[in-house]
């Protein structure tokens, strides 16, 4: 039954993953999105469990998808897991984004000032990247690489309910303060 005063997790569909608020089968979700220039995508979404545990579902649905959308702790950043599915995802050949997600737990429970903040995510996208490398072939066309100029690393906080990309905050703080002055 619906709880109004409980926090909606909409892949979490079963019992247990509602209880242990973490997700146990892939879940398929269909959005409609929005990109900065207001046209509307109709994304298919397959929700995986990030627990080592529960591997076989993320190695099932990599068959499943055109692209993955890997989410990394802020804090724990990459783990054994995280390394393991990016060489499954790699050895498909699908492309790569991330999304780098509890920054609000560099701010307010490690209590981290800007900088060092700052060198913990590149540190996070350094690690990605040298996975990438390591198990990126030398013949390959074209190598992959994740960084937030490129547009495929996102930023995130899902519990307080926000995410952003460099393309959209300079899109936001334009349209906030207008224009640089600086040339």
């Amino acid at each position: 039954p619906w709880a109004p005063h409980k926090l909606v997790r909409y892949t979490d569909s079963r019992k247990d993953e509602q209880e242990r608020e973490l997700s146990i089968k892939a879940t398929p979700i269909s959005l409609v999105l929005e990109s900065l220039r207001s046209k509307s995508y109709v994304i298919n979404v397959l929700d995986c469990p990030g627990h080592v545990n529960f591997s076989d579902e993320v190695t099932a649905a990599l068959r499943a998808v055109d692209a993955v959308v890997l989410v990394v702790d802020a804090v724990e950043g990459v783990m054994n897991n995280t390394e393991r599915l990016l060489k499954h995802a790699l050895q498909e050949n699908l492309p790569v984004s991330v999304v780098i997600n509890k920054i609000d737990r560099l701010i307010l429970e490690l209590k981290l000032p800007p900088q060092d903040a700052y060198y913990k995510l590149v540190h996070t996208l350094e690690e990605i990247n040298n996975i990438i490398a390591t198990n990126t072939s030398i013949h390959a066309e074209e190598v992959l690489r994740v960084s937030p100029e490129l547009g495929n690393v996102c930023f995130a906080s899902s519990l307080h309910g926000w995410s952003f990309t460099l393309q959209s905050f300079a899109k936001l703080y334009s349209e906030a303060h207008g224009p640089s002055t600086r040339s």
